[in-house]
């Protein structure tokens, strides 16, 4: 039974596209760009340099419910403060 489980998860993480595996590269990037893949795909991780990583969402809803959304502004290739969609964070009053 453990090598059916084992087969299995191999074969899908086998099936699933490189592309997905990648972390876009916000600065390689126009701004333009930037933002209709946050739009094509409802929510991006991209690489903004430096070892940073920045999720972004299309629509706040996409937000855990005790989170609000928030603009995200991150480095594009033409532009150093691009609007690329949202940012989830904490609402103030929820949590610790």
């Amino acid at each position: 039974m453990r090598s059916v489980l084992f087969l299995s998860a191999a074969l899908i993480l086998a099936a699933v596209p490189a592309s997905a595996q990648e972390t876009p590269r916000s600065t390689s990037m126009s701004c333009a760009a930037v933002a209709a893949l946050v739009q094509e795909r409802g929510q991006v991780v991209f690489d903004t340099g430096g070892g940073e990583l920045s999720r972004v969402v299309s629509n706040p809803s996409l937000c855990m419910a005790s989170d609000g959304g928030a603009p995200s502004w991150i480095p594009s290739q033409d532009q150093s403060q691009c609007l690329a969609g949202y940012r989830c964070q904490e609402r103030s009053g929820h949590g610790n």
